[in-house]
């Protein structure tokens, strides 16, 4: 079925389009026309495309003498701009990413998902497989460590700006030098109404995948070459045991790094994105 695409607009610096299941946001850079792979960014859950704000335009220059990248950086249903509507469960979601990328004209592409959004790019993945060259999974739930759902719950009935600091302290194993503009945009983004619905509703699904997915990550699926990268700190997503990984998937462990790599460590992150996604 063809896609249907409204005029796109501008709102604080993505593209919002309509299409079926729409309207669906993204932060959209990069050349499009160099024959290059896209590279398409999935955030976790509570986040926007903004949580790759320290990402995007690295992973747009790509490695020295590189002709530079188009990368899209998503708003999940629920999240940002995109729809309040929220799919029926994570697989949902994935199809959704794959009828955003249709309107903004990305067939296949490479994935970086984060957290929840890693989840979803491992069901991309899975239900599109043609779609996905190379996929980075970053702090990603569902395969193997335990995720605590009790933080996730804690986003949703967010109330004060003191809870908002001791979420932004767990989110980054410690208070980051920025914790009081993250805490302020945090209580302002989750302590609204209007996001609350959604967000539960999500996470409701979340829970519900985690809890299906058996308790070791099945490896020997068919997936395409894939990397970890971990915050070796995190406590709410926890790294996996590396000998629980077959030989061909890399685990980078970030020392002292919580379940925000991307942004606590950005240089080394985007290094990483950059060497595996040439």
């Amino acid at each position: 079925m063809a896609v249907e695409i409204e005029p796109e607009r501008l709102l604080a610096g993505r593209r919002v389009l309509r299409f079926a299941g729409g309207p669906g946001a993204a932060v959209d850079r990069g050349p499009q026309d160099n024959g290059g792979v896209p590279l398409v960014l999935i955030h976790g859950f509570g986040g926007d495309a903004l949580s790759w704000q320290f990402n995007i335009q690295a992973l747009v220059k790509g490695a020295a003498g590189s002709p530079g990248r188009r990368v899209l950086a998503v708003d999940l249903p629920g999240h940002g701009a995109s729809t309040l509507d929220i799919p029926a469960g994570l697989g949902g979601v994935a199809d959704w990413v794959v009828r955003l990328m249709d309107a903004v004209g990305v067939g296949r592409a490479d994935i970086v998902g984060h957290s929840m959004g890693g989840r979803v790019s491992l069901l991309l993945a899975e239900r599109h497989p043609d779609r996905v060259r190379r996929m980075s999974l970053i702090a990603c739930a569902g395969v193997g460590s335990r995720v605590d759902a009790g933080f996730l719950q804690a986003l949703c009935t967010l109330e004060t700006l003191d809870q908002a600091r001791g979420l932004i302290d767990r989110l980054f194993a410690g208070a980051p030098p920025n914790r009081e503009a993250l805490a302020r945009a945090f209580l302002l983004r989750l302590a609204d109404p209007a996001t609350r619905g959604p967000l539960t509703r999500l996470l409701d699904r979340l829970v519900a995948d985690i809890g299906a997915a058996p308790s070791r990550f099945d490896w020997t699926q068919p997936l395409p070459p894939l990397q970890l990268i971990w915050g070796d700190a995190d406590d709410i997503v926890p790294p996996p045991d590396a000998a629980d990984l077959p030989s061909h998937v890399t685990l980078h462990r970030l020392p002292g790094v919580g379940h925000m790599p991307q942004a606590q460590a950005a240089t080394q992150v985007n290094a990483l994105l950059t060497e595996f996604h040439q």
